[in-house]
């Protein structure tokens, strides 16, 4: 390969960043109910709001599997930095792999009962992730705000202020929002998201009715099989809903949504139309497969079937992702990764979803 590698989804994950991140950023009044580690029998946790929220430091202590061990790295090369977190150690990890650039989601869990604390917290984030990562090479280090989403007018500030910061992406949790994606009180958001010419994202995290996860349950395997095919219902609603023909220069991400179930429902939704067209009371001028490939992105990993189904998709549209730090990643074989996975297919394809599409969509020199 002559082009550099880009991934188009890898993350900050709650247990890497900094212990003192909230306490020395969120007023004096919230500092009790904001997160915060503590010492517990099972090592140092998170708590936010008198609840565990997570694990603190090594992921070890969830039973999980950390992909620093397969080449004898330190999940915490300095006492209290860890290599996702520190620019130093993850572009080391990146120039390791043989990766360019990364688009750096941060976790997915901000399950907070107070919304006026939840928002205050993800600011907070949101600006040590630019201070402590992004800002020691924004090209290199390409960092996707959070958006708070139960208020329009909370959402759309925040997502003024990140990009004034330098942020280029940014992602609204549709699973969780105060209102659906397709209500009307979300229009604020996708004028400005369409107006700045930012990327948003939906990722990967909801969805499920039945299948919940803990480490060493049968469920944790069962649920991340099928966590991308829950993205069924946003690109169902933007589509249908009128958002995308509404507003025909926003950009909306599928964040790690996989590809493969991706042509059989564009191929749903197009005959849906014609089946209730006239019937429904809404009207559409594109066809959804039209709308897709004019607007949305879907990310994908380690993944063949949907590969060879690319073109069904459109070529301009996908992008691939290493999924760094986490452990179905592809850290520390990403090249090997990418070489297999593409194997036989279209050279000028291969670029497309591996370089370019991830470039141009982030503005990445």
């Amino acid at each position: 390969m002559d082009y550099p590698l880009i991934s188009c989804d890898d993350h900050m994950d709650l247990a890497y960043v900094a212990s003192d991140l909230w306490q020395s950023r969120v007023p004096a009044k919230l500092r009790e109910r904001a997160p915060s580690v503590k010492e517990t029998p099972k090592g140092p946790v998170w708590f936010r709001e008198g609840e565990r929220w997570g694990i603190y430091g090594s992921k070890r202590a969830d039973g999980r599997k950390v992909v620093f061990d397969e080449i004898d790295l330190p999940e915490e090369p300095e006492p209290g930095v860890f290599r996702p977190a520190s620019p130093r150690y993850r572009i080391e990890d990146m120039d390791r792999d043989g990766i360019h650039a990364e688009v750096i989601y941060g976790f997915l869990d901000w399950s907070f009962r107070d919304h006026d604390l939840q928002a205050v917290c993800m600011q907070a984030y949101n600006s040590w992730l630019w201070e402590a990562l992004c800002s020691a090479d924004p090209d290199r280090l390409v960092g996707i705000a959070a958006l708070p989403a139960n208020d329009p007018g909370t959402t759309v500030a925040e997502l003024h202020r990140v990009l004034e910061i330098g942020f280029r992406g940014a992602t609204f949790d549709a699973f969780t929002a105060a209102k659906p994606i397709f209500d009307p009180i979300w229009e604020p958001l996708w004028t400005s998201v369409e107006e700045t010419g930012v990327a948003l994202s939906v990722h990967i995290g909801g969805g499920y009715s039945m299948l919940s996860s803990a480490p060493r349950e049968w469920a944790l395997p069962a649920r991340a099989a099928i966590c991308g095919v829950q993205m069924d219902e946003v690109l169902s609603s933007v589509i249908f809903s009128g958002i995308l023909e509404r507003h025909p220069k926003m950009s909306l991400v599928l964040g790690e949504s996989g590809i493969g179930w991706i042509p059989f429902v564009l191929e749903r939704l197009d005959w849906e139309l014609d089946n209730y067209r006239g019937h429904g009371g809404f009207s559409m001028s594109m066809r959804p497969s039209e709308l897709f490939r004019r607007q949305m992105y879907a990310t994908f990993q380690d993944e063949k079937l949907g590969v060879r189904l690319i073109p069904s998709i459109g070529v301009d549209n996908v992008m691939w992702a290493a999924d760094y730090p986490h452990a179905d990643g592809t850290f520390p074989h990403t090249r090997q990764a990418v070489e297999r996975i593409f194997q036989g297919v279209d050279a000028a394809l291969t670029e497309r979803v591996v370089s370019a599409n991830c470039r141009s969509l982030y503005r990445i020199k």
